[in-house]
């Protein structure tokens, strides 16, 4: 049995900005891709956007995911999410798991991959480069060969640079 991955430090988010957070497997190309349009997102809009990210086995996964549903939303949080996305929410167990942070403490459930890129279709909708860098990798369907190994460095969040989970 492999050591348990330590989980990197979830600092509160600055001022102004927007922390796209993902958890998943160390091995999947649907995390994978998410890693990548998460990162394309705050190459384009740092000042907007930060990243924290973290990375483990399929059975540590599955006791993590079960833990933060358990105690990542507030109660205001969960009233606010809709019939639909509160039965994604209570019944997401693949990886990845994509969820946002704000400034105030408010976090919005976004589930997996599927789920980040459609809304990532529909937020960055400008005809600029960066808008459009964005829209490709979030069309693009995650190759199984190509995205199933990543690399694991954490995210721009305080607290989580220079950290790594698995193998790089």
């Amino acid at each position: 049995m492999g050591a348990k991955t330590s989980i990197p430090v979830r600092t509160p988010v600055p001022k102004g900005k927007i922390r796209l957070c993902q958890a998943g497997f160390t091995v999947s190309h649907h995390t994978g891709r998410a890693h990548t349009v998460i990162n394309t997102i705050v190459k384009h809009y740092p000042d907007k956007y930060e990243s924290w990210f973290f990375f483990m086995g399929i059975k540590e996964f599955k006791t993590w995911i079960a833990e933060f549903k358990k105690t990542s939303l507030s109660e205001s949080d969960k009233k606010s999410l809709s019939e639909s996305d509160a039965k994604s929410f209570a019944n997401h167990s693949s990886s990845p798991f994509c969820w946002f942070e704000t400034e105030d403490g408010k976090v919005e459930v976004k589930g997996g991959r599927d789920r980040l890129c459609e809304w990532a279709l529909a937020t960055f909708t400008e005809n600029t480069p960066a808008d459009a860098e964005i829209r490709k990798e979030a069309e693009t369907e995650p190759s199984r060969m190509k995205e199933a190994f990543f690399s694991k460095v954490q995210g721009t969040a305080e607290g989580s640079q220079g950290t790594t989970n698995g193998s790089n």
